[in-house]
């Protein structure tokens, strides 16, 4: 596996999706004061007695971030998501979603605290050292830390418990899908439906023996993603989840 690819996805994954901002900061603030006026946060789902709150769900969706943006850039597009009831439909739609994100993620964190999925401080340490060393930005670690606290407004422990939930999950995803098998007739069948994929630069179709590793990767990354998607569906079958849609 290379290290360096699988790093600066990472990188660009805690970037865009675990990284607070102070829209969402503020909007977590309302949700707290709102949660100690009620006594406690309101419980949206419940993962096999585990709950998923209202809070949880403000931080992932972080609507209040994405019209603050969309305030500055289409206004018009804003006040609709605001003010009516197409865009509060669409808002609500969009909170289900990212709810049943949140359910699957809860379901993955159980499965992997079951098999005992771990990731220690060097290989976390591994991917800190990848980010360094690609990107140009960073000349020691000193630099990738002043940089997420000065950017982005988080910590390098913050960065490090991202990186290592992710592994986790890359962990379990190996475990699901390691025993995917690509068959030669799997192989030969790919190379004869899609040869018009695979030409040289004067239009002449390679031998397959060229481009067998490429189609044999292509089939185990399809086969692959859809034993990780019957998978999922399975243990969300033999979960026990309850929603409370109505608090949305």
């Amino acid at each position: 596996m290379n290290f360096s690819k699988r790093n600066l996805v990472i990188f660009s994954l805690v970037l865009l999706l675990v990284t607070p901002t102070l829209g969402v900061l503020a909007q977590e603030d309302g949700a707290e004061q709102q949660s100690g006026q009620q006594g406690q946060p309101t419980v949206l789902a419940t993962v096999n007695g585990s709950e998923i709150t209202d809070q949880q769900l403000s931080q992932r969706t972080q609507v209040y971030q994405i019209i603050m943006t969309l305030s500055r850039q289409f206004r018009s597009f804003a006040q609709f998501l605001m003010t009516s009831e197409a865009g509060n439909t669409f808002l609500t739609e969009y909170r289900k979603y990212m709810l049943e994100n949140l359910i699957e993620q809860e379901l993955q964190l159980q499965k992997m605290d079951e098999l005992g999925i771990e990731v220690n401080d060097e290989e976390i340490q591994e991917q800190i050292d990848n980010i360094i060393e690609n990107n140009d930005q960073f000349e020691d670690e000193k630099s990738l830390e002043d940089y997420l606290k000065n950017n982005q407004n988080m910590s390098l422990d913050d960065l490090k418990a991202s990186i290592r939930q992710n592994l986790r999950q890359q962990k379990l995803r190996e475990e699901v899908t390691g025993q995917v098998e690509v068959t030669e007739e799997e192989i030969t069948s790919f190379y004869e439906q899609n040869k018009q994929n695979y030409t040289d630069d004067e239009g002449n179709v390679k031998p397959l023996e060229e481009v067998r590793d490429q189609i044999e990767g292509t089939i185990r990354n399809q086969k692959g993603n859809e034993a990780w998607t019957n998978w999922l569906e399975e243990v969300k079958e033999e979960a026990s989840i309850e929603k409370n849609l109505e608090n949305l």
